[in-house]
């Protein structure tokens, strides 16, 4: 059964490192709230699900969920129905990317694209949908809903956007940021705006746990842009460089071809390159080289910072020390 295979999954990545940030009951819970949602799944769709719950997924988007309604109210079936949607609604766009990306691994295991194909994943994906959006529906989370739509809506705009500017080594800061936010960080923003709103929290709340959601979001795309460059694949469970094999230009790219040394090098490289991996090649070198990943991960501190100010004009609780807890250790990932 489903629940057997991912109850050992204690869901929390990078979070395991110190488990007392984690009340375990609730994130039962929440792993409860996802086997009910697909319990009636089955063939190739639960043998699909199945496998993606064996992921070890981090829950970073509805822990958001769970903690930033805790901060207003107990643990409710409304509160726990808008994390686990949150949850499939992150699922079904992993599947979706690693078909967009050709990707072959997830997670240190073969993507349900690779296993399955193209087609199955694309279904697959659309069930996960569906099903998030059942789960909202049927418990009348209406306002729930409408931050899901704004974030999916955005994620498929960010998407294109990205597809559109491939290997357009032009692309400024400010175009950049505006991609990172609509994939990533309006998705987090939106996760706290979920559960805030699920625990009846009032309209000043609601913007300060999405401001807390969008700076996270925005550190945590900076920091997975670094990674590709210096994450551990032992760890990462992907090999690296994998933006920039497709033509997705990153931060540390911006900054590099903005360098005052190492910039000009960097074009010049680009104007002559004769293939795909030599430019990475050349490239990835002159990232190192040039000590821009010190410069990015200085601005995705800056966006930890802006965080974690917002918190501290929410009501104080565990809960809100756990978003605290969770945006410092987004800058010791690894994976």
């Amino acid at each position: 059964m489903l629940l057997n295979n991912f109850q050992q999954d204690t869901g929390l990545g990078f979070l395991e490192q110190e488990p007392k940030t984690v009340d375990l009951p609730e994130l039962e819970f929440l792993e409860r709230g996802i086997w009910e949602a697909l319990s009636d799944s089955e063939g190739p769709v639960r043998e699909m699900c199945s496998h993606i719950l064996n992921g070890r997924g981090k829950r970073i988007r509805p822990l958001l969920v769970l903690h930033s309604g805790l901060i207003f109210s107990g643990l409710t079936s409304e509160l726990r129905n808008a994390a686990v949607a949150a949850e499939l609604i992150h699922m079904a766009s992993l599947v979706h990317d690693d078909v967009i990306d050709n990707s072959s691994i997830r997670r240190h295991k073969p993507s349900v694209n690779s296993l399955w194909d193209n087609t199955y994943a694309v279904l697959c994906g659309d069930y996960l949908f569906a099903k998030a959006f059942s789960l909202m529906s049927s418990n009348t989370l209406t306002g729930c809903m409408n931050y899901m739509v704004e974030a999916i809506g955005n994620m498929c705009r960010g998407e294109i956007e990205q597809a559109n500017n491939r290997f357009n080594f032009d692309l400024g800061l400010d175009a950049y940021y505006d991609c990172i936010a609509k994939k990533t960080a309006i998705f987090l923003a939106c996760c706290c705006k979920s559960g805030a709103h699920a625990s009846g929290a009032d309209e000043l709340y609601l913007k300060l746990v999405g401001e807390y959601g969008l700076n996270l979001g925005f550190a945590f795309q900076i920091i997975d842009d670094i990674l590709d460059f210096s994450g551990r694949v032992e760890v990462m469970g992907k090999t690296r460089y994998n933006d920039l094999r497709q033509g997705n230009i990153t931060l540390p790219v911006i900054l590099l071809l903005n360098h005052d040394r190492h910039g000009p090098r960097a074009r010049d490289i680009i104007k002559r390159h004769t293939s795909v991996e030599q430019l990475v090649d050349h490239l990835v070198n002159l990232v190192h080289k040039s000590g821009v990943m010190d410069k990015a991960f200085d601005v995705a501190r800056t966006y930890i910072t802006k965080a974690k100010q917002c918190l501290s004009l929410l009501p104080g609780s565990r809960h809100t020390d756990f978003l605290r807890n969770l945006a410092d250790k987004l800058l010791l990932r690894t994976s």
